[in-house]
């Protein structure tokens, strides 16, 4: 199955998503990637297939017709789902979100941050200053943080601050809005692929849901 449409169930109703994975046997690390609220476009295949292409399981949900109340529950059960999934090892998952789903990538990490290892959010639009402290302080992974020239957020820089008061490992990518993709592949690698290794952060925080 290097790639297909499936659904995936939720309390009321299925969710469409699209999947994209290594033509090999074998179980690869996998990451949810959470396009903007256009859902899962041909850009958005198109970066599931270049992730699959480095030996990750990509699930890609389509988000499109589903309310922002409803969003945690939706992207929450794409997690849940990896965990049974043929061909992903989801010892440690990574989160890849843009616009929209940038903050949802981010939050996720923050309320499920027993299984996330690593999130890379770009051009999100960020939080109230509560809930980004709450997301700082909850997690557990390492974080790369990506902007447009002359399109950054003026909740960025408060982002930046509350991660490093609490120790989060992260860095900043700055660019023509499309991902520096050598980095963030890099970035990856480094959190996803080494076998058994522990969650970046020393100390394991507690999941807790987020309203952002």
């Amino acid at each position: 199955m290097p790639e297909a449409r499936i659904e995936i169930e939720l309390d009321e109703g299925a969710l469409d998503a699209f999947v994209a994975c290594p033509d090999a046997p074998g179980r690869r690390p996998p990451i949810l990637l959470l396009p903007d609220r256009l859902g899962v476009t041909l850009q958005a295949e198109s970066r599931a297939r270049r992730l699959s292409a480095h030996n990750y399981f990509v699930l890609a949900p389509d988000l499109s017709g589903v309310s922002a109340d409803d969003c945690h529950e939706a992207v929450s059960a794409c997690l849940d789902h990896l965990a049974d999934a043929p061909g992903a090892d989801d010892k440690r998952v990574g989160i890849l979100g843009f616009g929209a789903g940038a903050d949802l990538a981010l939050s996720l990490a923050a309320f499920r941050s027993e299984r996330i290892a690593a999130v890379a959010a770009y051009a999100g639009r960020g939080f109230t200053l509560r809930t980004t402290l709450e997301i700082a302080s909850r997690i557990n992974g390492v974080v790369r943080i990506g902007y447009a020239f002359g399109a950054v957020s003026p909740r960025v820089g408060r982002l930046e601050t509350a991660l490093s008061a609490a120790g989060v490992d992260f860095d900043v990518e700055v660019g023509d809005g499309e991902p520096d993709w050598s980095g963030l592949l890099d970035f990856f690698a480094r959190a996803l692929e080494p076998a058994g290794a522990a969650l970046p952060n020393e100390v394991a925080r507690q999941p807790a849901a987020l309203n952002p």
